[in-house]
């Protein structure tokens, strides 16, 4: 079926629409109160799966994300992912069985793990420059912050009027978005890596070291912002500065953060060029900080918005930094999507080993963990991942 001609403005809708579902899975997080209760046979961190499975599974398509880019188009990409996240997402409303509710969230998470890279890739197949930014920043942040409210808001919505089983439907939605696309997105160009003479054709295109050492930070990043989304609500409690729903409050604001923040993406780096990422890893660490110091709520929510806006400048900037510093012909932005997950999975393990260490509980101490962990990371980054001008020079010369 031919792709039917759009305009610029239509192709940029259509390229960050893609990651509105990039961190659905969370509808589980929503309902799992409801899923504990209703499986009483099992234990509530097994229970648990069906929120933390996916981001697990994510991890293995979008490490071969690379190599599934030259097997198959980028459209049949999409339609597999899109498919996946749709048929895995659902099923759960049919299912009574916890173990094949958790495949079926291991089924979203292939789909996650596919569209989640592709939706940053096919920008920069159409995009490049300061229209590039805006939109990675954009769609990371601000579209995949407005799925996030959308998914978890309406499955709650669902699961309080019918039922934890029909939270669950909610994973509907994304069927325009797999329709509107596979209707009117055009199949990206295959970029070609120019061949010096006398090389092999055949010859493999070898990825920079900086790209893994950016995507190791990815996973430190991930990981310490851990710190934040499990203990600031412990914080507000046991010290008596707010109550549940104040607690909840706090990490949306935090999301705000996040989502103002990819309004400003381009903006922002384009004016601190090659330190918008270490200067955004260390305003994270300051946010964590403000958190840690707050004597009241309202510093509380100053923190966390300042943490949130800042990991609305980070995360774009991981996958930015990834991109530009990829050959051409190949893509390694599916080793962001890889960093992010080992992040989310490793952080618990990390913390509890720290807290161990200095006998400290949750509650304050975590926060300090993050804020020093990304104020040192964000140092490291400032002397080893800004792009030189010589890596610009090699670049533009491939």
């Amino acid at each position: 079926m031919a792709v039917k001609t759009i305009s610029r403005n239509f192709l940029k809708f259509l390229v960050v629409i893609l990651a509105f579902q990039d961190v659905a899975a969370g509808v589980a997080g929503s309902i799992m109160a409801d899923i504990i209760e209703a499986f009483p046979q099992y234990d509530p961190t097994i229970v648990m799966l069906v929120a933390t499975f996916p981001g697990l599974i994510q991890i293995f398509p979008a490490l071969f994300y690379g190599k599934l880019t030259k097997i198959f188009k980028k459209r049949t990409l999409l339609f597999i992912g899109l498919s996946l996240f749709i048929i895995g997402g659902v099923l759960p409303t049919f299912i009574d069985s916890l173990p094949l509710i958790i495949v079926m969230r291991g089924i979203l998470g292939l789909g996650v793990g596919i569209t989640m890279p592709l939706s940053v890739d096919v920008i920069t197949d159409f995009f490049d420059g300061r229209e590039r930014d805006f939109l990675i920043g954009f769609g990371t942040s601000t579209i995949a912050c407005i799925g996030a409210i959308f998914f978890q808001l309406v499955g709650g919505i669902l699961a309080d009027s019918f039922g934890w089983h029909y939270g669950f439907l909610t994973y509907l939605f994304p069927i325009w978005i797999l329709a509107v696309t596979i209707l009117y997105l055009p199949e990206p160009e295959k970029k070609q890596h120019t061949k010096t003479e006398g090389s092999a054709p055949s010859q493999k295109v070898k990825l920079p070291k900086a790209i893994y050492w950016v995507c190791l930070g990815q996973v430190l990043y991930s990981g310490l912002i851990f710190g934040y989304v499990t203990n600031i609500s412990v914080v507000i409690q046991a010290d008596k500065l707010g109550n549940a729903t104040e607690a909840g409050l706090a990490i949306s604001v935090f999301t705000f953060g996040t989502l103002l923040a990819g309004f400003l993406f381009g903006k922002i780096k384009h004016r601190l060029t090659n330190y918008y990422l270490p200067v955004a890893v260390l305003v994270t660490g300051i946010g964590m900080a403000v958190c840690y110091f707050s004597p009241n709520l309202t510093m509380i929510f100053v923190g966390s918005l300042v943490g949130g806006f800042a990991m609305g400048i980070g995360l774009p900037g991981v996958f930015t930094k990834v991109s530009e510093l990829s050959p051409v012909g190949a893509s390694a932005v599916g080793l962001v999507v890889v960093g992010q997950g080992l992040g989310g999975i490793l952080g618990p393990f990390g913390f509890q080993l720290i807290q161990t260490l200095f006998k400290q509980d949750i509650g304050r101490f975590p926060l300090a963990v993050s804020a020093i962990g990304l104020i040192v990371l964000a140092l490291i980054w400032s002397m080893s991942v800004r792009v030189t001008k010589r890596d610009l020079e090699v670049k533009v010369g491939q």
